[in-house]
C-alpha cells in the first residue's frame, strides 16, 4: 500500500502593512488604486447624526453590475470587445461560484489583463505561456496565464493572437459564470453597453444590485488613534464594532471582552454603513475622495474609517499579485481619516504569503 506524502503546515500568521500619510495629498493611495475586485465597503462615522448625501450617493449611483452565465473564454479576446470595453474606460470581470484552491478561474482587470488561473491538466492542454502558481511549492497543481489585452501586437493576424484564440476556442470547453462592470470613459456612454454586447451574442445576462445596511449606536466609548503607537488595539476594536455594532455593554477588560481600549472618548452616536456587491476601483476612489472632503470640513469628528474587503476567491489581490485562500482569503484594507491632516492606511497581506511548510 502506498503511503501518501504528508505535509505539515505551520499555523498561518496575520500580516499587515501600515502607512501614515497626509490626506491632503492629491494622489490616491496605491492600496486603493491597485485593489480591483471589491466585495464589501463599510464606513464608521463617530459623532455623526446625518449622513452626508455625497457619502451615500457617490458609491450607490451607477453601481449596478451584471452576471453572465456560461461564458466562453474566447469571447474575451474578441477584437470588437477589446476595442469597445477593454481599451476604453475600465472593465472589471470576475468568476463567481468557483474556488481558488479547487477550480479554474478567470478575471479581467481594469488595467486590461486577462488572467487565467488554471489547474495543471487544463493548462497543459492549452499550450499557452504561463507560470506555476506562486503558492505551489512542491507539486505543480496550478498555473497562471496572463494576457495583456491592450498590447499593440495582440491583434488579429498576429501569431500570438491567432494561437490564443484557436486554443481557447477549440481546446478549452469550460464555461464560466462571471460578474462584470464597466466604467465608461465618457459619462454620455451607458455602463450597461457591455451587458448588451453579451446579450446580443446569446448569453443569459442578469442585472445585479448592491445591498446596503445601516446601524447606529448611542452613548458609546470609541478609541482614539495615538501618534506614538502601532494602534493595533484601535483596529481590533474597529473590526469587532463592524461585526457586532454593540460594544457599549461590554465590560472594561479589553483582552477578554473587546471593550474600548485607551485612549478613548465618548460620543453621542456612531453610524455604521455597509455596501455589499461588486465595486470597481473607480467607485472606491470616488468614495475615498468624498470622505476626504467631508473630514476636511469637520473639526469635531475624531476620525472616520473606510474599510474595503475583496472577494475571497479572487485569483489576484493587489495589482497582478496572486491571491490564495490558504490563510483566510483576506485581501482587505482600512483607511482611517483624521481632521489633523493625516490618515492611516492598514493593508492585510495574508493572501500574498506562502504557507510555511515543515516536515
Amino acid at each position: 500500500m502506498l503511503s501518501p506524502e504528508v505535509w505539515n503546515f505551520k499555523p498561518p500568521q496575520y500580516h499587515v502593512m501600515t502607512e501614515k500619510r497626509d490626506y491632503k495629498k492629491l494622489d490616491i493611495p496605491d492600496v486603493v488604486e491597485s485593489h480591483y475586485f471589491n466585495h464589501s465597503v463599510s464606513l464608521v462615522l463617530p459623532d455623526t447624526i446625518r449622513i452626508p448625501d455625497e457619502l451615500r450617493t457617490c458609491i450607490s449611483e451607477d453601481s449596478d453590475y451584471y452576471r453572465i452565465d456560461g461564458l466562453n473564454v474566447f469571447e474575451l479576446i474578441n477584437k470588437e470587445f477589446i476595442e469597445a470595453f477593454v481599451k476604453k474606460g475600465e472593465l472589471s470581470l470576475l468568476t463567481i461560484g468557483n474556488k481558488i484552491d479547487l477550480d479554474n478561474l478567470i478575471v479581467i482587470t481594469p488595467t486590461g489583463h486577462l488572467i487565467l488561473s488554471l489547474l495543471t491538466e487544463d493548462f497543459q492542454k492549452l499550450g499557452l505561456e504561463g507560470k506555476v502558481s506562486f503558492f505551489d511549492r512542491k507539486v505543480h497543481t496550478r498555473y497562471v496565464v496572463t494576457i495583456d489585452l491592450k498590447c499593440e501586437s495582440f491583434i488579429p493576424g498576429k501569431k500570438n493572437y491567432e494561437h490564443t484564440q484557436k486554443v481557447l476556442k477549440e481546446c478549452f470547453n469550460q464555461k464560466f459564470d462571471v460578474i462584470i462592470s464597466w466604467d465608461p470613459p465618457d459619462e454620455n456612454l451607458c455602463p450597461s453597453s457591455v451587458a448588451a454586447w453579451f446579450y446580443k451574442r446569446g448569453y443569459n445576462v442578469s442585472l445585479c444590485h448592491q445591498t446596503f445596511i445601516q446601524k447606529a449606536e448611542y452613548s458609546l466609548k470609541i478609541p482614539l488613534l495615538s501618534n506614538d503607537s502601532d494602534n493595533d488595539k484601535f483596529f481590533e476594536w474597529l473590526g469587532v464594532f463592524s461585526i457586532s455594532g454593540d460594544l457599549k455593554n461590554k465590560e472594561d477588560n479589553y483582552v477578554n471582552t473587546y471593550a474600548c481600549p485607551s485612549p478613548f472618548t465618548e460620543v453621542g452616536q456612531v453610524l455604521y454603513l455597509q455596501w455589499t456587491g461588486f465595486f470597481t476601483r473607480k467607485s472606491i476612489i470616488n468614495l475615498y475622495n468624498a470622505v476626504k472632503k467631508y473630514v476636511s470640513i469637520q473639526d469635531t469628528v475624531p476620525w472616520i474609517s473606510l474599510h474595503v474587503q475583496g472577494f475571497l476567491d479572487s485569483p489576484i489581490s493587489w495589482d497582478l499579485k496572486e491571491h490564495t485562500f490558504y490563510t483566510d482569503g483576506d485581501n482587505s484594507y482600512t483607511v482611517v481619516f483624521r481632521p489633523i491632516n493625516h490618515l492611516i492606511v492598514r493593508k492585510s497581506v495574508n493572501s500574498n504569503n506562502k504557507p510555511r511548510i515543515f516536515q
